[in-house]
């Protein structure tokens, strides 16, 4: 049981109490191997009594059947020595990187290429950090021949949605889930019969119960490293991995080519 993955997928439904338990978890989960659940309690600002709760509320049977699952899952992983600024964002990288590929199902991605290959149009939507993403994946989409477009601005995005048709496919990208710009538009191209994907750090949010299709990407906030603000990193790396399966398409890679050629891009 991936219990590290567990707490944030289900991160919304935490109480304020669970979520200061939730954050010092996945922020220092290395430290849980020696530690108690009196010390937890204390370091977290709660009591015995939350952690106890919250143990529960992830499906553990006991404070030290957490911490095994936990130290079990971080056994696993190569731990990697920071030795300067250099080796210390190639570490946030790894982790970054480490922790969204084990959220990512190969089915589900030979689904979404399904998806697009059937779409008549593709509209990808993004709000702040996660509207630049939404942009990057439109281009990227676009050099392969695909007719997408992307939307940031929330006017933009409710003004298309109203429009949608069946056969319209939006890709909604938002960490949080809960966006409110982003979950209006999915609510209103999803009555127009609209295909809903969604790109999100937890399970249970609003806009991932109107998607016809969830992506779960790691959450760069519970890194132990204030200094790293790239929220957007795991989602890039995410869209990485699906052109990647687009490209196994010949006449995709053909059009990447021309579109490329066309720019000096090679």
């Amino acid at each position: 049981m991936d219990v590290l993955m567990i707490i944030q997928k289900n991160y919304l439904n935490f109480s304020k109490q669970e979520r200061k338990i939730a954050d010092y978890i996945l922020r220092f989960s290395h430290q849980i191997k020696n530690m108690n659940i009196a010390e937890l309690a204390k370091n977290t600002g709660t009591s015995n009594a939350s952690v106890t709760r919250f143990v529960k509320k992830i499906d553990c049977k006991s404070y030290a059947d957490m911490k095994f699952h936990i130290n079990a899952q971080n056994e696993t992983q190569e731990i990697y020595e920071s030795h300067g600024i250099v080796d210390e964002v190639f570490v946030y990288y790894q982790n970054v990187i480490k922790n969204t590929q084990r959220l990512i199902d190969t089915d589900q991605i030979e689904e979404l290429v399904e998806l697009l290959n059937q779409a008549k149009r593709i509209i990808v939507i993004g709000a702040s950090n996660s509207g630049v993403t939404a942009d990057i994946f439109r281009v990227r989409l676009m050099r392969m021949g695909l007719y997408a477009i992307s939307y940031t601005d929330p006017l933009w995005m409710l003004m298309h949605a109203s429009i949608a048709e069946e056969g319209d496919l939006y890709i909604a990208i938002s960490n949080s889930g809960t966006t409110e710009s982003i979950l209006e538009t999915v609510e209103i191209a999803k009555a127009q019969g609209a295909i809903v994907v969604s790109i999100t750090s937890y399970s249970e949010n609003p806009i991932a119960e109107l998607s016809d299709l969830v992506f779960h990407v790691y959450n760069t906030r519970f890194i132990d490293n204030e200094k790293f603000t790239n929220s957007q990193f795991s989602n890039i790396y995410l869209i990485d991995v699906i052109t990647t399966y687009l490209l196994k398409n010949a006449e995709f890679r053909e059009k990447m080519f021309k579109t490329r050629e066309s720019i000096g891009d090679i």
